[in-house]
């Protein structure tokens, strides 16, 4: 293992990679959840639908995880290096007025060319904004 240099993080956070949030139950279980997300100077922000169980879930418990990564195609060597920045942080949970964030977030993974419209696809519906302030980021390289 060795540590991303600030130049790789940079990359691997302007991707369209999916990022995994990790949130805690009520009985004490992980539950991950796929999800888009943008960065904005040390801040993460993702939105999801209004009543999907991860919200409710980190309005109990705002600590959670969030984990970017990317996998490279396997080596002759059998290895599949792979890149990761993973987060802890502190979450809350808010109405994503007008659907601003939402349409940052998807304007970041959707090519407009390919799918004129989808950015604001579906925004009548009611969306949450999540905001995650990190406590700690580590950013790792498996080669």
């Amino acid at each position: 293992m060795r540590r991303l240099d600030e130049s790789e993080v940079e990359g691997l956070l302007s991707l369209d990679a999916v990022a995994h949030l990790a949130t805690i139950d009520s009985d004490g279980y992980p539950h991950v959840t796929p999800i888009w997300f943008l960065r904005v100077g040390a801040v993460f922000y993702l939105t999801s639908y209004a009543g999907r169980p991860h919200l409710d879930r980190i309005m109990r418990n705002p600590r959670v995880g969030l984990v970017i990564d990317v996998e490279a195609a396997l080596r002759a060597d059998g290895e599949r290096p792979n890149k990761q920045v993973r987060v802890i942080g502190d979450a809350t949970v808010s109405l994503d007025r007008d659907g601003m964030w939402t349409r940052r977030i998807r304007a970041e993974y959707i090519d407009g060319s390919t799918a004129p419209g989808a950015v604001d696809r579906a925004l009548d519906r009611e969306r949450m904004l999540i905001t995650i302030i990190p406590r700690k980021i580590t950013a790792i390289a498996s080669i």
